[in-house]
């Protein structure tokens, strides 16, 4: 497994590429040898769960913005712009995040940008620990970057230290992930609120956060969230929503996108719209659920030797799940509830 929090680890995943497998029948993959079809089956897997990324109008909106905040940073002294991408579990934010930094890293080695020349670190991932001190985020960083940290160094010692690497490594974009380690009821996590906004003044690049409802944290609230929410702008991952007819395509073309990444040699293209509703029903339009949900069913497509998902298992676990709600004792709140609604 590929450990992004560090530079070398960083640098394997951008170079990592897992190219889908050349699509064959049913009938060809049946008359392979087992070894054959092992290989192959791994190729679909590290494609299906690596390789592949659903590009949905969230992603988009917040990639674009991501890219004009890094050419406006540029030629900023001071006042650096930056991002926020908020959301519950399982909307894909630190997928998003890593998808980011790798297409922009290898968008400025495909064109030959000073950022990803020799010795160059375009993009630095840290993830936050929790209830973390500045001390100890900075330790992030210099994890990240490789640099050597001593026992004596103060605060101050590790900040002035990774600025400059950031400066000499000529680091475009600063991704920080689970930004909601930094609750600012404590007040370790004030003081690496404050550190993260020192260092983005001290260094050239374009800080993107993402966390769980960064908006309930504090770090958008006071004196210093009045800052960080004038020059930060907020996106907020949501569950894909199913009224207008507009919606509906937007989740039709996520099933469709999915379907195509299973890699399945007897799955009849478009066959998943079928289960449309079904599937929103089960997944609460959440793409995290949904990938996890049609990647098992694949799964077990594969191993049957099916090599195609079994619709009337997802209209089956549906009725299942509404049954069980229908038979889950009330609790006192909802009892109270529908006796107000009376």
């Amino acid at each position: 497994m590929i450990e992004i929090t560090t530079k070398e680890g960083w640098r394997d995943h951008v170079n990592t590429v897992h190219e889908r497998p050349a699509p064959i029948t049913l009938q060809e993959l049946r008359t392979m040898s087992f070894g054959d079809r092992a290989l192959y089956n791994q190729g679909r897997a590290q494609y299906s769960q690596a390789g592949a990324f659903v590009r949905t109008p969230q992603f988009e909106a917040f990639q674009r913005a991501v890219r004009d905040r890094v050419m406006l940073n540029a030629y900023r002294r001071v006042g650096k712009l930056g991002l926020i991408l908020s959301g519950e579990p399982g909307q894909g934010k630190t997928t998003s995040l890593v998808e980011i930094g790798k297409a922009h890293e290898r968008r400025r080695r495909e064109v030959g940008h000073p950022a990803a020349g020799r010795g160059k670190i375009p993009v630095v991932y840290v993830a936050v620990p929790a209830q973390c001190s500045a001390k100890a985020l900075m330790h992030e960083f210099a994890r990240f970057l490789g640099l050597p940290v001593l026992h004596r160094m103060t605060y101050g010692d590790l900040l002035e230290v990774v600025a400059n690497a950031l400066r000499r490594c000529s680091t475009e974009l600063v991704l920080i992930d689970d930004v909601h380690h930094l609750d600012l009821k404590y007040r370790q996590n004030i003081e690496a609120s404050d550190m993260l906004k020192q260092l983005s003044e001290r260094c050239g690049g374009t800080f993107v956060y993402a966390g769980i409802a960064v908006e309930g944290t504090g770090l958008l609230d006071g004196q210093r969230g009045g800052q960080i929410g004038k020059r930060f702008e907020v996106h907020v991952a949501v569950p894909f929503p199913l009224d207008s007819t507009e919606e509906k395509a937007r989740w039709g073309d996520l099933l469709l996108a999915m379907e195509n990444s299973l890699c399945l040699a007897d799955q009849r293209p478009g066959s998943i719209l079928s289960a449309a509703v079904t599937l929103h029903a089960l997944t609460g339009g959440e793409i995290g659920l949904l990938k996890d949900l049609l990647q098992f069913a694949a799964l077990r497509a594969i191993e049957d030797g099916t090599e195609t998902l079994d619709l009337k298992v997802f209209e089956h676990d549906l009725r299942r799940r509404q049954t069980a709600a229908a038979l889950r004792p009330e609790t006192p709140r909802q009892s109270r509830k529908r006796v107000i609604a009376r």
